[in-house]
């Protein structure tokens, strides 16, 4: 057998690869050129050559975790304003900072957010904010791969429409594709907070331009009243009605759904970001997510903005996500620890439309994975992998981060940021964006 070069193996790990297959004991990891080219048990008289190895052993590779919605540069928000409703929080204490708010401040609001992300292994996150230049710019700087949608909305008029409008279509021009890390899409705010032009608008922009919608729906009873009284229809018929329902959109939320805005869904092959932690927080419900993934909906997981989590952990958000199914429906068994981590890697990865490149540990695709020390007091013994990882491990034993092959974190540490400016000048900003420096 001939001696396969690559520049990273990983030996002896336990591979969980998300593919389909079982966990893998004892396996190797070879990454060439920012690709797998094996992930598997070594094969007797396999040999490579490589530049990088890396013992495995008490270890698991799992794939990068895929944040599927949050709005990142609201790390500068976290904690301002708790345990008040929904509209309270937005209209009384979230949107008066934002307006301050100027390209440079959502860049370290970002770049912290990049920080906390790589470090409790995201890999690839789904972001909608202003400004969203500034967004790619942090999270190429991090090293992590992401999915841009510069928000739109026209609610406080029709010139801030425009200009938000223009502001997407220039991101999208200026940064998609951006060094194969980078992916735009239109991120039209949600239902109620867009005109039926603008929406119009942003559905043929879209299909111009070859690109997806990421969207807020139905997230909360208010919205499905308003627009019920406004159009006489659910916002996801609406929605259908103006044709924007396509294997391209990804909707956040999704917690007030009918059976049959589930069955339309389902039927235009929408995909769903889930928010388990924010919708609970905020007091707003639920998602049905047993009967979106019946109904064969690609879910993935998010964990909405820092300022309504108030955290970017995704192995929290996986945890939740079970755990608040089992107790809405009194069945421990309705959502299990493999399908949290599925949603949170694959079901991501199948959300975003990047399934045939992450989410899973494959030869061919694209080595965005992560290194997790399971040698420890919660993680021993190790009776089921998936359970360990979502029920007992914490984000703590994220020690490595790979995207495309190259470190983000190695032995728990950035290798691209320096923390302690990240995290100075994050603090200088949010300060003088709220009034307390």
């Amino acid at each position: 057998m001939p001696v396969v070069e690559a520049d990273l193996l990983v030996r002896d790990c336990l591979l969980i690869p998300m593919d389909g297959r079982p966990p893998v004991e004892g396996a190797w990891l070879a990454v060439r050129e920012g690709r797998i080219i094996y992930a598997d048990r070594p094969r007797a008289g396999l040999s490579f050559t490589v530049d990088r190895v890396m013992d495995g052993r008490g270890k698991a590779v799992v794939p990068g975790l895929v944040n599927c919605h949050t709005h990142a540069p609201m790390t500068l928000l976290r904690g301002l304003a708790e345990d008040v409703p929904l509209d309270v929080w937005l209209r009384e204490h979230v949107w008066p900072v934002e307006a301050k708010m100027g390209p440079e401040d959502v860049y370290w609001g970002a770049l912290l957010a990049c920080l906390e992300m790589a470090l409790t292994g995201t890999t690839c996150f789904c972001d909608m904010y202003f400004y969203e230049g500034s967004v790619a710019e942090a999270a190429l700087k991090a090293g992590l791969r992401a999915v841009l949608a510069p928000g739109i909305l026209d609610a406080p008029g029709p010139e801030v429409g425009e200009r938000l409008f223009n502001d997407a279509v220039r991101v999208f021009e200026r940064y998609n594709g951006a060094e194969g890390r980078i992916k735009v899409l239109l991120g039209p705010h949600a239902p109620y907070s867009c005109s039926l032009e603008l929406l119009e608008r942003v559905r043929d922009k879209a299909e111009e331009l070859g690109t997806g919608i990421h969207i807020h729906l139905a997230e909360t009873e208010w919205e499905v009243r308003e627009v019920m009284a406004k159009h006489g229809k659910t916002p996801v018929e609406f929605l259908d009605e103006l044709g924007m329902l396509s294997p391209r959109v990804l909707a956040a939320h999704c917690v007030y759904l009918t059976e049959r805005d589930m069955a339309l869904l389902a039927r235009r092959n929408v995909k769903i970001a889930h928010c388990p932690v924010s919708n609970a927080k905020l007091g707003v419900g639920v998602a049905n997510v047993p009967e979106m993934l019946r109904l064969g909906i690609a879910v993935g997981l998010g964990t909405d903005g820092p300022a309504s989590n108030n955290s970017l952990d995704m192995l929290e958000t996986a945890k939740f996500a079970a755990l608040l199914q089992k107790a809405s429906k009194r069945d421990p068994s309705v959502l299990t620890a493999k399908q949290a981590l599925e949603m949170a890697t694959i079901g991501g990865a199948r959300a975003l439309g990047l399934e045939g490149s992450v989410g899973s540990l494959e030869v061919g695709k694209e080595a965005d994975f992560i290194i997790m020390d399971l040698r420890t007091a919660s993680t021993t013994p190790l009776h089921d992998p998936y359970a360990t990882i979502v029920y007992s491990a914490r984000s703590g034993a994220v020690e490595a981060v790979f995207v495309r092959g190259e470190p983000v974190v190695l032995s728990g540490e950035p290798t691209r940021l320096d923390v302690r400016e990240v995290l100075e000048k994050a603090a200088d900003v949010a300060a003088k964006l709220t009034g307390s420096q």
